[in-house]
């Protein structure tokens, strides 16, 4: 047995693209590049990546910019919040003052620059000046007129004064003055083109000072330099400069479509293109011989001797767009794809990512856009559909479409005649291999893909309705959302699906027992013990006998959680919150996801919470949630976020009929270890006992699926000793069992 890559039970691991970068950050033993949800690191002299996120200590994901001091060794990260993270020797400092106080009007960070031990930051308000060795605010100043805030774009220190690009002109000021949060000591250059226009970008080197004009009546930006006189120094139609950067006896000027670098005052190397492809530069910077590129599709971009150009990337996920989630045995794969609210196209590009065996896949197919779900064959994970709004029906094997069905090929219908509106979404697989998918505003709202290929159109049409999801109960019937306020279907085709007249189907509005009206559905599940778990906009509702769905007054119930404060009552479980994600664990627990308040885990019957994760107490990327799987073979956590796509590790994975490969992980436990051992292997419910050497019971514990978890205490709470440790493990019943052991090292 190799347990080698298996990470902790409750371990998170990011999963964010590091396919682009949108800003950089060069240091003489460093690069930093920001993903705009992460940090991409490269060291330089072991040419070696690693990253930083939320799961390594930063505070946040929305990264609008970073700067690195080469003086105090200290990379300042900026967020979209105005919040703050110096990252000096791996270890991360927050400095939330300024997105803490209230400011009138915007509140961003557009820039940083460093100098000595102060980094300046330019805000919509002004600028915010910053004690790197202190570690606080020292001071904020005030370029512009009297009244109201003067945004300032750039900042640049040269020949003792600091200037400030801002949307009314460029201000400057002598950097030693003391009463700088005064506008009065400001004065404005008169000597530009136009004195009040927005100026976006200014950099102050060894050749003088230069200025970047953004005039809304211009179709391009004008770069000028002031020395002297104001000459321009360039202009060309259609390019808008995004950042100035210092670079040996010059600067670089990067836009869009190209990274230019003036040396001396001249255009001395412009490059637009690498040797697969187009640029797309959000910033570059030129050392003495090498281009490093933030490129928003590229990376981070390493160009050697300003020619020979590389993309360092770390493996990733296409997108960090993850409308839905499947994942089992080990699979996992994230549709990238989606609709707007109200069910119109997104026009995303078609992208999956396919994590299996700790590698990424990207699957990509144009002109194919707006990829809906993946439904994988269980019985071969190679084998699986991808949905599409607009698109049809995409079959893959070993990541190769077998077939593409479409109004052109098969009975699926587009919406706009000769148009590719053919719109699928929900997708289930039933017993015999049938795959039932969910049509949109065309006839026969459910058809049926047989395996042979051949198919079956269901004669039921649900006029008017954006069809969502569909998922296929232990007795067979067919439950489909119906979003945007409209409710449930239920289909029950007596298992013949080619055969109509003994169907039974309903539609209806989610009811509880006390008579309330539930509307909106936005995620189905049947548990373990075959329980349809609704999420709605009120919280979760469950049908505890859904054979009984087609009863006329079949309700759902709501579970109360006792507040155990001795009044004796109870809450409705999550009843303020959007459940838009439920999945089920191999314990029958239930993960939820919600709108604005993260994910839970709750028991097999709902009423004990037995974790919450948002961003206060956890490494969550965002609160709202998109979509969460489980994966039943490791016991992964996926969680699709608003911010990118995370997981944690779970107790609970599937059991087996019987123990199979039992081990525990990691083993042996090193004295530096910290964490859980899981057991694994194991059977739902397996009494878990554990054992010294010499047979004295130090533990015990039930599996929670086909997992069980030991915190390495006994039962006083002390941390076992160093030693070997049997794991006695036996069925429910006791019928069946299995023996492990674990050497355990303090």
């Amino acid at each position: 047995m190799n347990s080698h890559g298996q990470t902790p039970v409750g371990s998170w691991s990011d999963h964010l693209t590091y396919n682009t970068a949108r800003s950089v950050a060069v240091g003489i033993g460093q690069v930093f590049a920001s993903t705009g949800s992460s940090i991409l690191v490269y060291d330089k002299e072991y040419a070696e990546l690693r990253k930083m996120s939320r799961i390594n200590g930063l505070t946040e994901t929305g990264i609008s910019t970073i700067e690195w001091s080469e003086e105090n060794k200290t990379l300042v990260i900026a967020y979209a919040t105005t919040n703050i993270d110096l990252v000096k020797d791996n270890v991360i400092f927050n400095i939330p003052d300024i997105s803490r106080k209230f400011i009138s009007g915007r509140k961003e960070i557009n820039k940083v620059r460093t100098l000595g031990k102060y980094a300046y930051l330019a805000c919509s308000f002004g600028i915010v000046v910053l004690d790197l060795i202190k570690r606080e605010i020292y001071d904020t100043w005030k370029p512009g007129a009297a009244t109201g805030n003067n945004e300032v774009w750039d900042i640049t220190i040269g020949d003792g004064n600091i200037y400030a690009a801002t949307s009314s002109g460029v201000w400057s000021a002598d950097i030693n003055n003391s009463g700088l949060s005064y506008f009065g000591n400001w004065t404005l250059m008169n000597n530009l083109p136009q004195p009040a226009g927005k100026y976006s970008l200014i950099i102050y080197t060894d050749h003088g000072l230069y200025v970047n004009l953004t005039d809304p009546l211009s179709p391009g930006d004008i770069i000028y330099n002031i020395e002297g006189g104001t000459s321009i120094l360039s202009y060309l139609p259609g390019v808008i400069n995004k950042s100035f950067d210092q670079a040996p006896s010059g600067f670089t000027a990067s836009s869009e479509s190209s990274l230019r670098y003036f040396k001396n005052g001249i255009l001395f190397n412009s490059i637009s293109s690498y040797s697969w492809g187009p640029a797309n530069i959000s910033q570059g910077i030129a050392t003495n011989s090498d281009f490093w590129i933030a490129d928003n599709n590229s990376g981070l971009v390493l160009g050697k001797n300003f020619t020979d150009f590389s993309a360092l990337t770390l493996p990733g996920p296409i997108t960090n767009n993850a409308y839905s989630i499947t994942s089992l045995n080990g699979k996992t794969m994230i549709s990238g794809g989606g609709t707007d609210v109200s069910w119109n196209n997104q026009a995303r590009p078609f992208q999956i990512s396919i994590h299996e065996n700790n590698k990424w896949t990207p699957l990509l197919n144009n002109p194919v856009i707006d990829a809906m779900r993946v439904l994988i064959d269980p019985d071969n994970v190679n084998h699986y559909f991808v949905s599409s709004w607009g698109y049809g029906l995409l079959e893959y094997e070993n990541n190769e479409v077998v077939n593409h069905y479409n109004y052109t090929n098969s009975p699926l219908q587009t919406i706009i005649a000769g148009r590719p509106y053919v719109r699928v979404c929900g997708m289930a697989m039933d017993k015999d291999k049938n795959l039932w998918i969910t049509q949109t505003e065309v006839q026969g709202t459910i058809k049926v893909l047989k395996p042979d290929g051949s198919w079956i159109v269901n004669p039921i049409t649900l006029e008017g309705l954006s069809i969502g999801d569909i998922i296929i109960a232990k007795n067979g019937y067919k439950w489909v959302i119906l979003p945007r306020g409209h409710g449930l279907f239920v289909l029950d085709d007596n298992d013949t699906p080619e055969k109509f007249d003994d169907d039974r189907s309903k539609r209806m509005l989610v009811e509880d027992s006390e008579n309330k009206v539930i509307p909106f559905v936005y995620s189905l599940a049947e548990d373990l013990d075959g329980n349809i778990w609704v999420g709605t906009d009120q919280g979760p509702l469950v049908y505890y006998n859904p054979d009984k769905v087609f009863d006329n007054d079949m309700k759902a119930f709501r579970i109360k959680v006792p507040r155990n404060d001795g009044t004796g009552t109870a809450d409705y479980l999550l009843n303020s919150e959007v459940i838009t994600a439920i999945a089920i664990d191999g314990a029958n627990n239930k993960w939820m996801g919600t709108n604005s308040s993260g994910a839970y885990h709750v028991s097999a019957d709902g009423i004990t919470r037995l974790n919450s994760y948002n961003e206060t107490n956890s490494p969550i990327l965002s609160n709202s949630i998109i979509s969460l799987a489980v994966d039943n073979k490791t016991g992964d956590i996926w969680l699709g976020t608003s911010k990118g796509i995370q997981s944690v590790r779970g107790v609970a994975t599937k059991a087996g009929e019987q123990f199979s490969n039992v081990y525990t992980f990691p083993n042996p436990v090193r004295e530096d270890y910290s964490g859980n051992v899981t057991i694994t292997g194991l059977m739902r419910d397996s009494e878990i006992r554990i054992t010294d050497i010499s047979g004295n019971l130090v533990f015990e514990t039930v599996s929670q699926g086909g997992q069980a978890s030991w915190d390495l205490k006994t039962y006083n709470g002390k941390r076992v000793a160093t030693g070997v440790y049997l794991v006695f493990c036996a069925s429910s019943d006791g019928s069946q069992s299995a023996v492990t052991k674990m050497l355990v090292i303090r």
